[in-house]
Parts: C-alpha cells; structure tokens; sequence
C-alpha cells in the first residue's frame, strides 16, 4: 500500500512546487509521472506480496525481483478480471456473483504456474468447475469476517489492514487445495474461449445502458408530445395572481378568451384556457340564418373525460381527453335556436389518469344590449365512468 501512495504522493508535492513557479503544464507532467510510477511500484510489490504469500521461504530481495517481473502481467490479469466481474454484475447481479467465484484464483495461477492474460482466468475457472459453491461459501466466510473486525469503532481500520495478509494467505491456500485436489487440469484456450467471457461482459455494458436510454428517452419524449400538444396552463399554487384570475383550489390561470359574436369576451372562463385552434371546423349540420340566435356563446371546460357536446343534434365539440389536461373551448351558437334547446353530452372517464381533477362543466350564455351577459344554462359533471347526459334550456327572443 505504501509503494502505491508514496510516489505520486512525492511527484504530486514536487510539482505543486514546482507548478507555482513554471505554470500548469510542469504540474500535469509531474502529476502523470507520478501517477504512473506509483502504479508500477504498487504493482510490483503487490506481486513480491503474491510471491511471498506462494512461498514463505522466498526472502525479501527475491520477491521484490520477482514482484517486477510480473508488474505488467499482473495488471492485466487484474483489468481483465475487473471488466469481466464488472459486466457480469451490469447482467443483472447474478452473472457478476458467478464471474467473480471463477475467476478469482487468476492472480495465483499467474504468480505460481505463470499463465497470463485470459489463460489465467480460463484456468481458474477449470479449478473452480464442479466446487463452485464450497469455494463461495469460504471466500463469503473470510469476507464477511474481515468486514466485521472493520466495523469495530476507532480500531477498525487499523485491524483490518492487519488481518489483510491473513486474508490473502487464506486465498492462496483455497487455490493450493484446489490444485491438489485436481492437478495441473487442462483447459480449452481457443479464440472463441478467449473472447467469449469478454463478449459476455461487454453485452452488459451495452444492454443496461441501453435500455436505460430506452426508458429514459420513451418517458421524455411522451412528455415533450404531452408539451406539443399544450393544454396545460397552470401554475403552482400561490404565485400571486391577478384580480379574479385564481380557481377554487388556489391556482393561478391565464386567461385568453374569445369574442363572442357580439364583440364582448368571456371574463368568466374556466381555469386553464386553451383557445379552440385557429382553422378548425366543427361537425355541424347548417342551421338557417334567421333561426340562428345572435350573440350566443357556448363555454365548454373538461378535464380527464373524453366524449362529445351536442346541442339538438348537431355536434358541437369533440372532447378531446388526454390524461391530466385541462381543455377549455370557446364556441358560438351553431346548431341553438329560439325556444327550447337540448344539450346532450356523451361522456368518458379517460383511463389511467393521475390528476385529482373530474369535471365537465358546460355554459351558455348571451350578450343582450343593456342588460350585459345573460347565463342561459350552465351545468356541472364530474361522475365518474361514463355515460350520457341531457339538459335543456330556453333562448327568448
């Protein structure tokens, strides 16, 4: 542990110093220096510490020469090790319990039989085959273990660096009874055995993130068509608000109403206005003129229902019903006539929905000269389901 913290440590102080005199760019130099010597020391006396551990009687000195032999070696074992157990967990947790029991002996076939590369794991997992869950159970044991003398307060950090060369002794002797057990065993290293555990491991890397794009980007998309296609104009609640312009449950709306026939808005429209869009025919049957009361406006509001508003017959809104949109529809008087008039509404509780919001609410009224607006007929549903309803009401001459 030592030899992987002193040398970037001293590089990294040097140029720090260095750094203030001559710029950024000795400090980098310095620093990349010191990051690659501190890994090239901590991986060899990590392999002397392998070495020892394989062979109690190998002095010092010794092991330290044989510990650089093995540097390069070691960490590619340990960066092929690391991608595979790495993909294996990414494939759903359990290929990467399996991986890391198989492969784990790799640095102890590479430090006593001299196998490097994927020819070390394949051959780890050759000794593993057949006691794969005695081999489990005693790392699970060991681990579990060293984790608990970790816990101990103030001490355990100190007692856990302490019992990690016994951890290690232990590993080796799993991989010396398992050698002893089954012998120098044979193992297939062909071109597809030694691609296929990394192909395995990089299909992990490939498919979660994938289908986390795939969710991800699905759900943003919805909402963006959610966007395009508007309806929703309301704000948090208690954003302060104009004069007559907040709605019973404290929210703040925007009006934008249209003129009725007779020129005068409807002040009174409903909370979240979406003006009915410019260009669109409604599906009527032609009314004669002079059977076509003036100045009439029909107020429509809906939300979390879908269905259709006709007045005797004639259609005059297709309600639209997204889950959680608020519609409000300005309309004029197609299809009403002096006298008795009937309103049907076709309803339909639009499925799924989140909103605590349920109503249909339908107005129609008339701007007289001298008198100003005139309710005719306002009504109110927020049943839940669906079905039919019929309301009618009279427009004097």
């Amino acid at each position: 542990m030592v030899a992987f913290i002193i040398p970037p440590a001293l590089l990294v102080g040097v140029a720090i110093l260095a750094g203030m005199a001559k710029g950024g760019v000795l400090f980098v130099t310095l620093g990349a220096v010191g990051t690659l010597a501190g890994l090239y020391c901590g991986l060899s006396c990590f392999g002397a510490f392998l070495h020892a551990v394989a062979d109690n009687q190998l002095p010092f000195r010794e092991s330290l020469e044989k510990g650089r032999s093995i540097a390069l070696p070691l960490l590619w074992v340990g960066l092929l090790t690391g991608f595979i157990i790495t993909g294996g967990f990414m494939l759903f947790i359990i290929p990467g319990i399996i991986f890391t029991v198989w492969f784990f002996f790799a640095q102890f076939v590479l430090v006593s039989e001299g196998l490097s590369g994927m020819g070390s794991l394949l051959k780890s997992r050759e000794y593993v085959r057949g006691e794969w869950f005695n081999v489990a159970l005693r790392l699970l044991l060991v681990w579990a273990a060293s984790l608990l003398l970790g816990m101990i307060p103030l001490v355990g950090p100190i007692l856990s660096i302490a019992f990690l060369p016994y951890v290690m002794i232990f590993h080796y002797l799993l991989y010396r009874d398992l050698f002893e057990l089954k012998g120098d065993v044979p193992y297939s290293c062909g071109t597809a055995d030694l691609l296929k555990w990394p192909a395995t491991a990089l299909a992990g890397y490939i498919i979660v993130p994938a289908a986390v794009i795939l969710l991800v980007g699905g759900a943003a998309m919805e909402k963006f068509r959610q966007l395009q296609a508007g309806g929703i104009t309301i704000s948090s609640p208690g954003t302060p608000a104009p004069a007559g312009s907040t709605d019973s449950q404290g929210y703040r709306v925007i009006d934008f109403p249209r003129k009725d026939a007779g020129g005068q808005p409807d002040a009174t429209a409903g909370a979240g206005q979406q003006a009915t869009q410019p260009g669109a025919t409604l599906q009527s049957t032609p009314v004669a003129a002079e059977e076509t009361p003036d100045n009439i406006h029909v107020f429509i509001y809906a939300a979390n229902y879908s269905g259709t508003v006709r007045a005797n017959g004639t259609t005059l809104k297709e309600m639209e019903g997204k889950p959680d949109v608020q519609y409000n529809y300005n309309l004029g008087g197609t299809g009403l006539k002096y006298g008795e008039n009937r309103i049907d509404l076709d309803y339909a509780e639009v499925p799924a929905h989140q909103g605590s919001l349920l109503e249909v609410h339908i107005r129609i009224s008339r701007n007289t000269p001298g008198k100003g607006r005139e309710v005719l007929g306002e009504w109110r549903l927020n049943e839940k389901g669906s079905g039919t309803r019929s309301y009618t009401f009279d427009i004097p001459r």
